[in-house]
């Protein structure tokens, strides 16, 4: 997404409006990160985060769904939000660890289980219309024969039919995982929404073995058929696959930075997708 260029005075006034007993000298700071658009404010001794609209609706991705998502989940799992006014949102600044790599598959698959027995948030997560968009908003020189030949084979397919239903948060990886000493919390939701369990299992940063690793304990925890639930993890995987390939290729078009070419090609060679690709 593209977010417009935040305004230290807007935001220190409206933050002012909503906590009246703090000092509104506050202190901002701007977030490192592969979306942007996020600020830490400190006033006094509380810290919160404040996201800037981003300038369009991109992908179904808006604020007040955001807004209610962060409502709707309990503070174990989410940080929790104060307003959205002015186009900002204010929720609380999570202190705590970002480590690089993900936490022991046990610990990772208690808290999906967690996630996944909260209430449904009534909207669904629908990937073709998110895969078709990334090919259109991509760099014409960066497409290939080969995501065109696995887009259309997955439009034939149609998504597979969900095993169980739930609340999905769809970007799991060490950036968004918050270690705490009462355990982890999720942050950035941007992308959540209902879908299948075996969609958020098979979304996850992993290696192939610690994802079967992931999936045999999420399947304990939530009597599952181990083997059934791998086998739809997999029917998942190039849905993934392709998401993320999209989504850094769309991103090297909006920003130009080659970071997202390098991320970009490393997922296609996951994917199997061949074809040279150039940017």
């Amino acid at each position: 997404m593209r977010y417009s260029k935040p305004s230290k005075a807007t935001l220190q006034s409206l933050l002012s409006r909503h906590f009246p007993a703090a000092s509104a000298a506050g202190v901002l700071s701007e977030l490192d990160g592969l979306s942007g658009g996020a600020w830490r404010v400190t006033l006094g001794e509380r810290e919160f985060i404040a996201r800037a609209r981003p300038d369009a609706q991109q992908n179904g991705v808006t604020f007040s769904r955001l807004y209610r998502v962060l409502r709707q989940m309990p503070a174990s799992l989410a940080p929790q939000p104060h307003f959205l006014a002015e186009g900002w949102l204010v929720a609380d600044y999570l202190p705590g660890a970002i480590n690089p790599v993900m936490p022991p598959v046990p610990q990772l698959a208690s808290l999906l289980y967690h996630l996944h027995q909260q209430p449904r948030f009534g909207w669904r997560v629908q990937l073709l219309p998110l895969l078709e968009h990334d090919w259109q908003a991509c760099d014409p020189a960066r497409r290939t024969a080969g995501w065109l030949r696995l887009l259309k084979r997955l439009r034939r397919q149609g998504e597979p039919r969900p095993l169980r239903l739930a609340p999905l948060h769809m970007d799991v990886h060490p950036g968004n995982l918050v270690h705490q000493a009462g355990g982890i919390k999720l942050i950035d939701w941007e992308y959540a929404g209902d879908g299948d369990i075996a969609l958020e299992l098979a979304s996850v940063w992993l290696e192939e073995r610690e994802r079967e690793a992931l999936v045999a304990s999420y399947a304990q925890l939530a009597a599952l058929s181990v083997t059934a639930l791998q086998r739809q993890v997999k029917r998942w995987r190039p849905w993934v696959c392709l998401l993320m390939a999209g989504w850094y290729e769309r991103r090297w078009r909006e920003t130009n930075n080659r970071q997202f070419i390098a991320l970009a090609d490393d997922t296609w060679r996951q994917c199997g997708v061949s074809g040279r690709k150039r940017g």
